[in-house]
């Protein structure tokens, strides 16, 4: 006969289901629960295991425990936790306090000021790894910073954003009266793809360390978008140059294109988009947004799209094949309406519908 797993009753059932239902602590209410069962309904240690959800080890380990020092054998710590830290938490939270700033202006790229700071605090050295721990508990963690440009105007971008519905309003007072096609808001830019390989990072299992082309050959060509975030909708040309004769291209075809709406477009203050030789068709409005400031243009998320699902990691063999991969890339996001409106309905665009 197998041998039953019995619990010697320090204390009473009822007291045994009192601390099992509410003990605040879930470990010590786990071991109240088998303890109940070897107490009320002695059995094979592996049925209570099966019934409680431990190890068979476990209950065996518990059981024998309790049957000699009673309840202390519940009230113990387990395994694990931190009781031999360097720290509290709260002399961690002081120790990366000053480290803030830094952190904001994107200056930690390593974990080194941090673990100079850490071990003046212990006064002793320590292993980098409990620095990366540390950082973990406190859930700080590596990224890449969004970078903005240096002579950006915060304030005058927030009021952009803010006023971007009144600027609409105010490009549509100078259309005849008599236009009743629907408005179209759309943002515009342009970027060059050329032959110069960029590299990212890219996933490869242990120990495979991935190598990829690197060359530096300044063959480049130009794609001017267009897009409608709310809608979905965009167009794009590939063009040799950037400059206000590929812009009057683009405008006309952005304009057949779009033939049956009325367009107000946001565009950056590039010298071809205010040049005194730039052709405006008759349905479409430029509203400028403030200088250095490619964060507020939706069309940027696309080129960011492109060149991670396209270009990062690869070598062109030829100028063409920049062209080709460029095609297939646009033709793919003006098929996805979906993805384009996910990736481009800025905040402000969203104030303005």
């Amino acid at each position: 006969m197998a041998r039953r797993t019995r619990a010697v009753p320090h204390v009473s059932v009822e007291e045994v289901k009192e601390r099992m239902n509410t003990d605040p602590n879930p470990l010590y209410r786990k071991r109240w629960l088998i303890i109940y069962n070897a107490l009320v309904d002695p059995r094979e240690a592996k049925n209570i295991a099966k019934h409680t959800g431990v190890s068979v080890k476990t209950v065996h380990k518990l059981i024998s425990t309790y049957n000699r020092l009673g309840i202390a054998a519940v009230e113990t710590p387990g395994k694990g936790g931190r009781r031999n830290e360097y720290l509290t938490i709260e002399e961690e939270k002081e120790v990366l306090t000053p480290f803030f700033e830094l952190a904001k202006k994107g200056e930690l790229t390593t974990v080194a000021q941090i673990k100079q700071a850490f071990e003046k605090k212990v006064g002793d050295e320590v292993d980098e790894t409990t620095i990366y721990r540390l950082l973990k508990r406190h859930e700080w963690r590596k990224l890449v910073p969004r970078p903005f440009h240096p002579k950006a105007d915060k304030e005058e971008q927030r009021l952009f954003q803010q006023n971007f519905a009144t600027l609409v309003e105010e490009a549509l007072e100078s259309r005849d009266p008599e236009d009743e096609r629907p408005v179209l808001k759309m943002a515009q830019d342009e970027a060059c793809f050329g032959r110069i390989s960029t590299i990212r990072r890219s996933w490869a299992p242990k120990p495979l360390r991935p190598l990829t082309p690197r060359q530096v050959i300044r063959e480049n060509i130009y794609v001017y978008a267009v897009v409608a975030p709310k809608e979905g909708k965009m167009t794009s040309l590939i063009l040799p140059s950037a400059d206000t004769s590929m812009m009057n291209l683009f405008l006309q075809h952005v304009s057949h294109t779009f033939s049956t709406y009325f367009l107000v477009i946001q565009v950056d203050q590039a010298g071809w988009h205010s040049s005194k030789d730039l052709i405006i068709p008759e349905n479409i409005r430029l509203i400028a947004q403030p200088a250095s400031s490619p964060e507020l243009n939706p069309v940027e998320h696309m080129w960011e799209e492109i060149r991670e699902k396209a270009f990062s990691n690869r070598l062109f063999v030829s100028l063409d094949a920049v062209i080709d991969t460029l095609c297939d890339q646009l033709r793919r996001l003006e098929d996805n309406s979906t993805l384009l409106h996910f990736m481009t309905y800025f905040p402000h665009f969203r104030m303005a519908s």
